[in-house]
């Protein structure tokens, strides 16, 4: 088959990129994956065939295709990780320098004048025999792909404690979002806005709360409002009525830290949800500025995407 990818240099543009099936799913689903990038898994259907993947007829040009877009995924990978590789190497070898420069300033201003000269100064050194270097592990963030449903945090002047969603339209370095309820100033057609950010202001689209989140509910408790499209950090104050938050149909909350002046707002418990903090390094969901449960970690084959699907005969195209 073909799928449907943003072109790259282009992420406003789409093109019919070599993908080959690789399992059917539950529901007439099947997974493939797109141009030969093994990190880029998707699920698809029978009715989004023609608009989100299409058959080929020619699967010898097919197979020829999507051998060559593979081979080039995994050259862009190890190219990729030998970059990482490199930049690690560095930043030690920076970090050791500038250990080394400390310990000779140091030593140059202990010296004496005495006639057998400067007595050098022992240098000190870990159990490797060397300056300390920075630790072997480095968190990597959630990965991001083409199609995948995120909230963007909001850092522009009138945004701040607000996320907004949006679809992944192309994850290199930076990702390159669509939001769905924000858009482009000016525009009569109401185009939705496109932008391109850093990973660290993503987050995948959080998990639905537990029956009975707010069974215990405290004053200052985290809470997200939805609001002009988006949900706001905001924080518990009471119910209501003086009742149970539980069965309460509405609860007073106010803005998180200057958000509105810190006023007390009315709101209904259906446009409430937890206040949601996504943890990169285990990749697991908690409470923000409290911990909570977390649900299974996710991989970047099984994150929600804005695609979906049935199956066609497992092959390459």
């Amino acid at each position: 088959v073909e799928v449907e990818v943003a072109e790259e240099g282009a992420p406003d543009r789409t093109v019919w990129s070599p993908s080959e099936v690789r399992e059917s799913v539950p529901g007439g689903r099947f997974k493939a994956c797109v141009n030969g990038d093994e990190d880029f898994i998707e699920e698809f259907g029978l009715e989004d065939e023609g608009r989100e993947w299409r058959k080929v007829e020619d699967q010898a040009s097919a197979k020829k295709a999507y051998a060559a877009a593979h081979a080039l995924a995994k050259r862009k990978a190890a190219a990729e990780k030998a970059a990482e590789k490199a930049a690690a190497e560095a930043a030690a070898r920076t970090a050791a320098a500038g250990a080394d420069k400390g310990e000779g300033k140091a030593e140059r201003k202990g010296e004496s004048k005495g006639e057998g000269g400067p007595k050098p100064k022992k240098r000190k050194v870990t159990a490797s025999g060397g300056a300390p270097r920075p630790p072997p592990g480095v968190v990597v963030s959630h990965r991001y792909a083409f199609g995948m449903a995120v909230e963007v945090a909001g850092e522009d002047e009138g945004f701040e404690r607000s996320w907004y969603s949006g679809e992944v339209l192309k994850a290199a370095a930076k990702v390159t979002v669509r939001y769905d309820a924000l858009f482009e100033e000016d525009s009569d057609a109401k185009r939705p806005l496109t932008e391109t950010l850093e990973p660290g202001r993503l987050r995948p689209l959080p998990p639905k709360a537990q029956e009975g989140w707010l069974r215990k509910a405290k004053a200052g408790l985290p809470l997200e409002l939805k609001h002009d499209g988006g949900w706001w950090q905001v924080e518990f104050v009471s119910v209501a009525d003086g009742g149970d938050a539980e069965t309460a149909t509405q609860l007073l909350v106010r803005g998180a830290g200057e958000l509105w002046g810190g006023a007390e707002i009315l709101a209904d418990v259906s446009s409430l949800r937890p206040g949601w903090h996504f943890n990169a390094a285990s990749q697991s969901w908690g409470s923000r500025g409290a911990a909570a449960a977390a649900p299974p970690k996710k991989s970047r084959s099984g994150s929600k995407s804005r695609r979906s699907g049935a199956r066609p005969d497992k092959g390459a195209a």
